[in-house]
C-alpha cells in the first residue's frame, strides 16, 4: 500500500490531514482553518487541501463494511454536516459556515458505492461516499474504504457504480478483529514483524506446510494468507504514535488486504491489537476467521510472556 507514497499523500495538505488520520482524536476533518481569509480565496484548485485524504489506519472511527451491508452506513443527506456529525461515523468534512458561507452539499443521495483508483496501494478499490460538496469553486467527496478507514478525493477521481454493476459484485466478508493484549506494543510490534517468530506462528496457517511459504525480507508480517495474490504495495511504520501494518495484494479484478494496528494505553501498559483481513468469500470465511483468531491469540501469548 505505501511505502513512501503514504507518508507523501499525508503531507500533502498540512496538519488538517494528520489530524484526520490520528486514531484518539477525532474521526474525520475540519475544513475550518485558522489560514488568513485572504490565503483561502487565493487558493488554487491544483493546491487545495481539501481532497486527497488517505487515513486507511482510522478503524476506530470507520471499520470495514461488508459489502451486503455498504448502504446500511450512517450518512447525512440534503445538508452540511455538524461538527459532531464529523466525529461519530456519519461524514468526514466540517465546515464552518461562517468560512465557507458558499459551501453547499451535492444534491446527491447517500451513501454511493464507487470504484476508486487508490495511488498508494496501487489498485482500484471499492469505497462507500458518504460526503459530497461543492466548496471554492470545487467539489470534494468523503468516503469510507469497505476495508476500514477513511479518505477524500475530487469528485471526477471517482466512479460511481450503477445498480447493474454493484447486483455483479460477489458477496463477502471482512474479518475484522480486537485483541486486548496486556503488553507495551513495542513487545506486540516485534512478533508481529521479528521473522524469528514467522515459524512458531506459520503452522496456525499452513499446520501441513502444504504452501511452503518461506520468510521474505521484504515481508512486513509474520502472516501469510496461502492465496493474497500479487503484492502491490506493503507498509509498516509508526503513525502518530501507533505501529501500523497493512499489505495490498490483487489477483485478477479482486482485491485482498491485512491490515494491523496497535493502540497502547500508557496507564494500563496495554495495547488492542486490531487486525483487519479480507476481503473473503462467504465459503472460507468462517475458515480464515478462525485461523486468524487462533494467529492473534498467539501472538497475544508470545507478547505477554
Amino acid at each position: 500500500m505505501m511505502k513512501k507514497t503514504i507518508l507523501i499523500l499525508l503531507v500533502i495538505g498540512g496538519s488538517t490531514q494528520f489530524t484526520s488520520c490520528s486514531q484518539n482524536k477525532e474521526n474525520a476533518t475540519s475544513l475550518s482553518t485558522d489560514k488568513p481569509k485572504k490565503n483561502i480565496r487565493e487558493e488554487k484548485q491544483e493546491r487545495h487541501n481539501y481532497g486527497g485524504w488517505y487515513c486507511p489506519d482510522n478503524l476506530n472511527g470507520f471499520p470495514a463494511v461488508d459489502i451486503n451491508n455498504w448502504k446500511k452506513v450512517p450518512v447525512v443527506n440534503g445538508r452540511l454536516p455538524t461538527e459532531e456529525e464529523t466525529q461519530n461515523g456519519s461524514a468526514l468534512i466540517y465546515v464552518d459556515p461562517a468560512k465557507f458561507p458558499n459551501a453547499k452539499p451535492l444534491n446527491m443521495q447517500m451513501p454511493k458505492l464507487a470504484s476508486y483508483f487508490n495511488e498508494s496501494s496501487k489498485k482500484e478499490e471499492l469505497v462507500i461516499v458518504i460526503q459530497a460538496l461543492n466548496i471554492l469553486k470545487d467539489t470534494v467527496v468523503g468516503f469510507r474504504y469497505l476495508n476500514g478507514g477513511n479518505g477524500s478525493a475530487r469528485l471526477n477521481e471517482i466512479k460511481i457504480l450503477k445498480e447493474n454493476e454493484i447486483n455483479q459484485i460477489a458477496a463477502s466478508n471482512f474479518v475484522s478483529l480486537s485483541i486486548q493484549i496486556k503488553a507495551p506494543q513495542k513487545a506486540i510490534w516485534d512478533i508481529l514483524t521479528n521473522p524469528g517468530y514467522y515459524t512458531s506462528l506459520q503452522d496456525i496457517f499452513d499446520p501441513q506446510g502444504s504452501a511452503n511459504i518461506k520468510w521474505n525480507n521484504s515481508s512486513k508480517v509474520n502472516f501469510k494468507y496461502v492465496k493474497p495474490g500479487v503484492l502491490t504495495s506493503e507498509f509498516a511504520a509508526n503513525l502518530y504514535g501507533n505501529q501500523y501494518i497493512q499489505m495490498d495484494f490483487k489477483q485478477g479484478n479482486d482485491s485482498y488486504v491485512e491490515k494491523f494496528l496497535l493502540l497502547e494505553n500508557e496507564e494500563t501498559k496495554s495495547t488492542e491489537l486490531k487486525i483487519v483481513c479480507g476481503p473473503y468469500s462467504l465459503d472460507e470465511f468462517e475458515t480464515q476467521n478462525e485461523i486468524l483468531k487462533k494467529w492473534a491469540q498467539k501472538v497475544k501469548e508470545f507478547s505477554e510472556n
